[in-house]
């Protein structure tokens, strides 16, 4: 039986749990060989996690009482997101960043879960679109995007991310 993912915005409250988390994901990732969010570990937030949490731009996903996993929504874009998808003043988007599952609840499917909310509250608010990017030698993540109706819109080579450099996918879900 899958578990029912529930989802809401995180309180400042949550931001230690939050940052301990992503700390979490960044360690899991390091043991796969990835050097992917290795800035977490050195004490780096480049997304500035407090400031969003007061935004409102990041969500919880629980299952019973139980956090089981992450998601940034953020309603105007970064200079990360303006790299790859050129200023766009429209408003018309939302920049899916750090979505993460913690590693109990691993292989639930709980990240496709998180994606269907992520939408639906996208949807709800009145957004066009959601836009992530990707690395694109993730083969995993790239299938999970796809899955949850992710269409690959284009390619950006030679990024400098996480002190290596590496191509990135651009993938927008629309949501009319």
């Amino acid at each position: 039986m899958t578990k029912r993912v529930m989802i809401h915005q995180a309180k400042p409250k949550d931001t230690p749990y939050i940052k301990a988390m992503l700390q979490q994901a960044a360690q899991w990732l390091q043991t796969k060989g990835s050097k992917q969010w290795s800035g977490i570990l050195k004490g780096e937030d480049r997304h500035n996690t407090s400031e969003a949490i007061e935004r409102g731009e990041v969500f919880l996903g629980t299952v019973g009482n139980q956090t089981a996993g992450m998601f940034v929504l953020w309603s105007r874009q970064s200079e990360w997101d303006e790299m790859f998808w050129e200023k766009d003043p429209s408003e018309a988007y939302l920049y899916l960043h750090r979505l993460t599952v913690q590693r109990s609840f691993s292989g639930q499917g709980i990240s496709k879960q998180l994606l269907v909310e992520a939408k639906a509250y996208a949807k709800k608010k009145g957004f066009a679109a959601i836009r992530l990017d990707c690395v694109a030698d993730n083969a995993y993540l790239n299938r999970l995007y796809q899955d949850a109706d992710f269409i690959c819109i284009g390619k950006k080579i030679d990024i400098m991310a996480d002190g290596v450099k590496k191509d990135f996918h651009l993938y927008q879900c629309d949501l009319g």
